[in-house]
């Protein structure tokens, strides 16, 4: 369970790591294929173009150390809220091809997207869905995936209710972002406690550089969620869950 103390990783340990002991053995044709697909991403706007310099370091790698947190396992379901550009559901199906991974967005373009990459790398395992997670929470995906990763959906507490609706009891929500402050995370814990979840822990992304600290926000799926969650479309991030009183005014 979540407190404000240390964290359990070590920045230290995980710092000293080898890159092959988090990055998988790619070949050559998906490397290719990867890197070319992410250049046609920034010129579509889809991934700023001074990104491109550090697509592997900023982007590829920070997908693949989540697998170091919590490693994809055959069968289950991982569901990339919020996918935008693919991130982290490509390259983390790529490594995982015996875990299905299905991404959502509302963008339809950025989807087209990602559905024509998928193809070019001939991944089985990738499923894209076109919705608002508002409503893809109350559809027949709901507490069906294993895991759910959002790397740029919100705030923690909005991550929490578009989240932990679409994860089975027993789930994990893995959220990549810088660090958060304590004031977030003790609202995230509390929005977690409404929405049949927990806060676990924040640790460092084995993966970030030491100037670029990143940490993954783990939430457990410890109960159903009410079916009164998520709320309806914008009210989430208007009204973000484990507000204090006082916060609200």
């Amino acid at each position: 369970m979540w407190s404000s103390g240390p964290h359990n990783v070590s920045r230290e340990t995980l710092a000293d790591s080898e890159p092959s002991s988090w990055r998988p053995p790619l070949d050559a044709r998906a490397i290719e294929v990867l890197e070319q697909a992410y250049a046609d991403a920034a010129r579509l706007g889809f991934l700023g173009p001074k990104e491109l310099d550090r697509l592997w370091a900023r982007h590829l790698d920070d997908a693949f150390g989540l697998a170091a947190i919590r490693q994809p396992k055959p069968g289950e379901r991982w569901a990339d809220l919020g996918s935008g550009a693919g991130l982290p559901g490509l390259p983390l199906a790529i490594a995982h091809p015996a875990t299905s991974f299905t991404l959502v967005d509302a963008q339809r373009r950025r989807l087209d997207w990602v559905a024509a990459t998928a193809a070019q790398l001939r991944l089985a395992n990738v499923a894209v869905v076109h919705a608002r997670l508002e409503e893809y929470g109350h559809g027949p995906a709901r507490q069906s995936f294993d895991v759910a990763t959002a790397r740029a959906l919100g705030a923690l507490p909005v991550v929490a209710e578009l989240g932990l609706p679409l994860l089975r009891t027993g789930g994990r929500l893995l959220v990549p972002r810088g660090q958060p402050s304590a004031e977030e995370l003790q609202q995230t814990a509390r929005a977690c406690a409404q929405l049949g979840g927990r806060l676990d822990e924040v640790v460092p992304n084995p993966t970030s550089p030491i100037d670029r600290v990143g940490f993954v926000a783990i939430m457990a799926k410890i109960a159903a969620t009410s079916p009164r969650f998520p709320r309806r479309s914008g009210v989430p991030a208007r009204t973000p869950l484990g507000q204090l009183r006082d916060d609200k005014r």
